[in-house]
């Protein structure tokens, strides 16, 4: 697969691949095709490799990249930006460079479960950022995303749980769609809003000020 790197508009995307872990092939692979263009932070080199895609480019301090895969898109021209910088991890580099080209939709794939302190780390920047982009990301049993103010639509499928917390506060919270819906609550750390479930195949979330975090677990394939 070739993902060409074109000037970012309102329907271009882009994914970002890491290191950690993914979830199963087939909702990997949908995750994948869902995107007009793909990245990889440092070792993230190996899985597009693997899936026999041909970045636009890959990005980091590439201490975890293989030589072999490094070498290998080279050949084919694919850009390799080192940047040595401790001071941000791979995936903040990476939200630089996407962020420089107007990309407004992004998906951070491989980058939960592999190493818990990097699992933190994604989160933390997924906030930073949720502002700047509609970012979505996926761990090897569940999608996250945050959302900021106003009304928000998803798809879900029936009995998909479904957990919402402040992060780390949001006021006005009210669902429709959920089992135990909500009513202009406000939700701050804790566990008041986990473990929900879906009664319809789209949830409806209004938040008035805050950002919430959103996981929902499981796959409908």
């Amino acid at each position: 697969m070739n993902f060409p790197d074109t000037t970012a508009t309102p329907e271009s995307s882009v994914l970002i691949l890491g290191n950690g872990t993914y979830p199963p092939d087939k909702i990997r692979n949908r995750i994948v095709s869902s995107f007009s263009s793909i990245i990889c932070a440092d070792g993230g080199s190996r899985t597009a490799r693997e899936m026999d895609i041909l970045p636009t480019a890959i990005i980091g301090d590439l201490d975890s990249s293989n030589k072999k895969d490094l070498k290998y898109f080279a050949d084919r021209n694919v850009r390799i930006l080192h940047h040595t910088s401790q001071e941000e991890n791979d995936l903040e580099k990476c939200l630089r460079y996407v962020f420089r080209r107007g990309y407004k939709r992004i998906g951070l794939l491989g980058f939960m479960g592999n190493r818990d302190d990097q699992s933190i780390a994604t989160l933390q920047i997924a906030k930073k950022y949720c502002r700047r982009a509609e970012i979505t990301f996926w761990s090897k049993t569940s999608e996250f995303f945050f959302l900021v103010g106003e009304s928000h639509r998803f798809p879900t499928f029936l009995g998909q749980t479904v957990s919402l917390f402040g992060w780390p506060r949001a006021f006005g919270v009210s669902t429709r769609g959920l089992q135990f819906p909500l009513v202009a609550e406000t939700l701050g750390e804790g566990s008041r809003g986990a473990s929900n479930s879906a009664v319809l195949d789209n949830v409806i979330i209004e938040i008035t000020h805050g950002t919430l975090l959103i996981v929902k677990i499981g796959w409908a394939i």
